[in-house]
């Protein structure tokens, strides 16, 4: 009879669609290569989620669920209960399994607990450590941070829970030490083809397999009743053969909104002050600086209004995309929010119309792009018309429009709505209110840097024949985020 391995985590062992040049794959993908066909493996780790933060997911639930006499289960957290930005992910590694706050409870109480309790075998894996330019892994690249050192809370729980401890940890600060970083980042995703860009804390395929295999080669040295089903004659994984470039990347001409650079054509020009800058992209049918477009944006005293008020009413949200765009340009290492009052003055048409907050990967200065070659990433607290509904809160992630489950009927001429947009590290969280109810939305780990690996842009859009003012607006920083 075959029995089930469950692999719960964070992002360096859950699975990923990417665009990147060398694409993520955490290593809970990799470990059925290694395993027989009387194991079946059931990777439901998830990007971004800590050991407190997974417990709200359908995942759990799923787990809870199914686990059962004779499975495994995989135990892999670390990386985000690291992050005491967030209260929603952070768990304190400071305290011991007695205490609710503590990293320890958690994997105990709702991990350890729940397999032991279905007569299934529970195997803890410290964190891979984050690739470390100073091949330097005394710290917050070894796990090791005011909040206590994550690694060594799991080996002193496997001692005292008798679980399976197998330290990814040690092996992969041993590793990168022996190779250096140069080497060691080879087992990373990057975003684009330089190796400037490579994501220190995420995996490649290449490097997935490696520390799947680690994973195996030590479990093969343990006790633990899983290694009896580990294959024969494993092949090692191999750098040539394994690293695998993204057959269907396409490197981005992109390059970084310049603002010394920047000079605001008279319609932008009032929509350009104190760090904000204004400019429209996408496929608007011709120029969108020409009258006909009639993108226009202007502050008056401290509201903005933003909108399309011409007669060529080319730009639209949809299979494609133009938009005018007021915005900061943000490095990825801050947190901020921001939040305004919404009200549409004037529409000329509701299908593929829309407004609001925007924070997206990239932006382009002033210029007419057709195709889909700058449907870039971005979350919207806003309004997008398709030919029914307004959908309220959406994303655009990989070219593609993802509503959120939230739709009203079309706006009219006068109607309000509240928007407020918070980033906190790798969280994204999205508030909006309208005739009294308020929707939210929170997207985790979301990829912002495929295009702009260095600044994130947000700001305020509008498209197709509108015309918005945004009043009561608050921006602030919050901090600097702690990454991934």
């Amino acid at each position: 009879m075959a029995h089930t391995l469950y692999i719960v985590g964070d992002s360096t062992l859950s699975s990923f669609k990417d665009t990147y040049y060398y694409p993520r794959y955490g290593y809970g993908t990799m470990i059925d290569k290694y395993l027989n066909d009387d194991i079946i493996v059931k990777n439901i780790a998830l990007s971004g989620r800590s050991s407190k933060s997974y417990l709200k997911e359908k995942e759990y639930t799923y787990l809870k669920e199914n686990i059962t006499d004779g499975d495994y289960l995989i135990i892999g957290f670390g990386h985000n209960d690291e992050k005491d930005e967030d209260p929603n992910r952070f768990t304190t590694a400071n305290k011991d399994l007695n205490d609710p706050t503590s990293f320890p409870y958690y994997l105990y109480n709702y991990y350890i607990k729940l397999a032991k309790s279905k007569n299934a075998t529970p195997i803890l894996c410290t964190p891979i450590v984050r690739a470390d330019i100073n091949n330097n892994y005394t710290a917050k690249s070894y796990h090791i941070t005011n909040n206590g050192n994550y690694r060594q809370a799991i080996i002193n729980l496997g001692k005292q829970t008798d679980t399976t401890v197998i330290d990814l940890c040690l092996k992969t600060k041993e590793l990168y030490e022996k190779i250096g970083y140069e080497k060691a980042i080879y087992f990373h995703a990057w975003p684009k083809s330089k190796k400037e860009t490579v994501d220190t804390t995420h995996l490649n395929i290449y490097g997935a397999k490696v520390i799947a295999y680690i994973l195996i080669d030590e479990l093969s040295k343990t006790d633990n009743s899983l290694k009896n089903y580990i294959k024969k004659d494993i092949v090692i994984p191999n750098k040539e053969r394994d690293l695998i470039t993204n057959p269907n990347y396409i490197e981005s001409p992109y390059e970084p909104f310049n603002k010394e650079k920047y000079t605001p054509t008279p319609n932008f020009k009032d929509g350009c002050r104190d760090g904000w800058f204004t400019t429209a992209f996408g496929d608007n049918g011709s120029n969108p600086l020409l009258e006909e477009t009639g993108y226009f944006a202007k502050f008056q005293n401290n509201d903005l209004i933003i909108g399309q008020d011409g007669t060529y009413l080319k730009g639209l949200i949809g299979q494609t995309e133009g938009i005018v765009f007021t915005f900061k340009q943000i490095k990825k290492s801050e947190n901020f929010t921001l939040s305004a009052r919404a009200t549409l003055i004037k529409k000329k048409i509701d299908y593929e119309a829309g407004f609001g907050i925007m924070l997206r990967d990239d932006t382009y200065t002033d210029q007419s792009i057709p195709d889909a070659s700058i449907l870039s990433n971005y979350v919207a607290c806003g309004i997008y018309n398709d030919e029914i509904n307004s959908h309220l809160i959406y994303c655009r992630e990989n070219k593609l429009l993802k509503p959120s489950q939230y739709t009203t009927s079309y706006l009219n001429q006068g109607d309000t709505i509240d928007l407020k947009l918070e980033r906190i590290g790798q969280v994204v969280n999205l508030s909006l209110t309208y005739k009294n109810k308020t929707y939210q939305k929170t997207y985790t780990d979301f990829d912002f840097v495929a295009i702009d690996t260095n600044y994130m842009y947000l700001g305020f859009y509008a498209t197709k024949g509108m015309t918005v003012k945004f009043d009561n607006i608050k921006f602030n920083y919050t901090g600097k985020s702690q990454g991934a």
